[in-house]
């Protein structure tokens, strides 16, 4: 008879719940702790003036630094790299696993900051296996907007775990296929839980080829009468390399403008994934010297990044390049969210140079997402054919649609789980166990690649507010009996009507009362106070999130009281 496990394997999200951006899991068993990707988010910033990006808390962390064994990348998209610089300059991570190309990306990356804990760099691939005393962990390819992508299996004494990354079907695209003879395989080892994304949960149907897309690319440089310029993400890399041959074929000069194009370009060229020769290219200062019809230009700037090429160019400051109406763009993108308004200002700036302009629509049909549709997703969960799913990667109206779109396929509700981020999970005997434990999730912003966490916690104190509200929480205590004086004092405002959950209310303070003289009987030491207001806080979210499904600012302010 097998011996039942009796330490459950913990998995939490750090970030990318109800998010798109700074995807960050991990997964913990024992004295082992794996991560997976480190990502950033990018913001709008008319909101958050000054800051150019926002990644994870990394308290749990360094907390369980003694842990970590390792942090797995599945791409070299920023949402899943973007943080690593500011966690190696935290944590000393021992290993860093990932493809050959995400490696190269990620090195690029580091040589712009200084006071980096070196990691030993792994490559991974498709046989490449990890063992460790807890885990084993194996690979699976799959198909996105970025070569050497992968999904992850991670065995461990409780069961199997699959996290398949950002994936999509797509059999066009013969380099980059998800390998579903492999996902059969490690279906066969009977999954737990499946982590999965769910960006485009709310697409119906398949998502449209990166074929349609490379032809109507096509079409449009054939037909163009001068310069052809066109701006995509700097990762995707493989319709970068389609729109490369195009030009190559159509005897068209390149220019390629933009830092992280150019890094992620010349990476992929010495990986040999992208098969051009140096006289294809020209440099911006010699663009003048070719003949307009004769000149490609692939540049950064579809998301209105107020520094990049394009803005630049919208504006009238880039030095090489002045718009004019023989020009033709392919934007070759859509908005991420939180980009609407700048991608809108942008367009406006650009169509006054008088240029054509062609933005994805039905009609032109100018990109395909990364990201599976309704039927992908479908196909995903029957191949792997897990116990439970948590989904992720996404804003909360995708993380429903993707329930509502399991459950057509035969998948239990009850066995689709919705957590939030900091939220701790437990796998004990192949039985999933949600908690209402939660660990620091507060975000740091980046300013000019320095974090500023004390910023950040004022504006994430306001955003709580304005949305959760907050619990005031006044306790008298007299740690020399191990005992609270009277009830603890409950003040709210902004989270509910405190009028209408006066029970609530009583049930909150008599359970902090019960909790800390709990706790204070345990220990033969008194108690900090850093950790009373932790228990504080603790309960009033396991409280208020099953009831009010908010997660408040909880503020607590502690007497000590030494009778006569």
């Amino acid at each position: 008879m097998q011996m039942q496990e009796t330490n459950p394997t913990k998995i939490l999200a750090l970030g990318g719940i109800e998010e798109i951006g700074k995807n960050m899991y991990v997964f913990e068993h024992g004295d082992e702790l794996f991560i997976v990707d480190c990502g950033n988010k990018f913001c709008d910033e008319n909101k958050l003036p000054g800051v150019s990006s926002i990644i994870c808390s990394f308290d749990y962390l360094l907390l369980n630094k003694k842990k970590i064994k390792g942090l797995i990348i599945t791409h070299a998209h920023e949402d899943h790299i973007g943080g690593i610089p500011y966690l190696l300059k935290t944590i000393n991570i021992p290993n860093i696993y990932a493809s050959s190309l995400s490696l190269l990306i990620i090195k690029h990356k580091l040589k712009e900051h200084n006071d980096i804990k070196q990691p030993k760099f792994i490559e991974i691939t498709d046989d490449f296996i990890i063992k460790e005393k807890h885990f084993t962990i194996d690979f699976f390819r799959v198909c996105h907007s970025i070569p050497l992508c992968y999904g992850v299996c991670l065995q461990t004494p409780n069961g199997n775990i699959v996290t398949c990354g950002d994936f999509r079907f797509d059999f066009f695209n013969k380099m980059e296929q998800t390998n579903i003879h492999k996902i059969c395989d490690i279906s066969k080892r009977g999954i737990d839980l499946l982590l999965c994304e769910t960006t485009n949960a709310e697409s119906l149907g398949f998502s449209t080829s990166e074929y349609l897309i490379i032809n109507e690319i096509k079409k449009r440089l054939m037909n163009a009468k001068g310069r052809v310029l066109i701006t995509t993400f700097a990762s995707n890399l493989r319709r970068i390399e389609n729109i490369i041959e195009i030009a190559k074929n159509l005897k068209k000069r390149i220019c390629i403008i933009g830092k992280s194009m150019e890094t992620n370009i010349k990476s992929s060229i010495q990986l040999n994934l992208i098969k051009t020769f140096k006289q294809d290219f020209v440099e911006p200062a010699d663009i003048k010297n070719i003949a307009d019809r004769d000149l490609l230009i692939i540049l950064t700037g579809s998301q209105g990044e107020p520094n990049a090429a394009l803005n630049m160019m919208a504006n009238g400051r880039y030095p090489h390049i002045v718009l004019k109406s023989s020009d033709t763009l392919l934007m070759s993108s859509n908005p991420i969210p939180g980009n609407f308004d700048q991608v809108e200002q942008l367009l406006n700036r650009l169509y006054k140079s008088g240029m054509k302009i062609y933005v994805n629509s039905k009609k032109n049909k100018l990109h395909a997402s990364g990201h599976a549709s309704q039927i992908e997703l479908e196909l995903m969960v029957k191949l792997i054919n897990p116990k439970y799913i948590i989904p992720i990667h996404g804003e909360y109206r995708m993380l429903a649609a993707m329930k509502s779109n399991v459950s057509i396929v035969g998948f239990e509700k009850e066995k689709y789980i919705q957590v939030t981020n900091g939220q701790i999970v437990e796998l004990l005997n192949h039985q999933v166990n949600v908690t209402n434990n939660f660990v620091n999730t507060d975000e740091v912003y980046i300013d000019d690649n320095k974090t500023n966490v004390d910023n950040s916690r004022v504006l994430i104190a306001r955003k709580i507010l304005s949305t959760d509200g907050i619990f005031n929480v006044t306790i008298l205590i007299d740690r020399n009996t191990h005992k609270i004086i009277g009830i603890p004092k409950l003040i709210t405002r902004g989270c509910f009507y405190a009028n209408s959950y006066i029970n609530l209310l009583h049930k909150i303070e008599y359970s902090i009362r019960d909790n800390i003289e709990s706790e204070m009987s345990k220990n033969p030491k008194p108690i900090d106070n850093l950790r009373i207001r932790k228990i504080v806080e603790q309960t009033i979210t396991y409280f208020i999130y099953k009831n009010k499904h908010k997660k408040p600012l909880v503020q607590t302010t502690i007497f000590d009281v030494h009778p006569w």
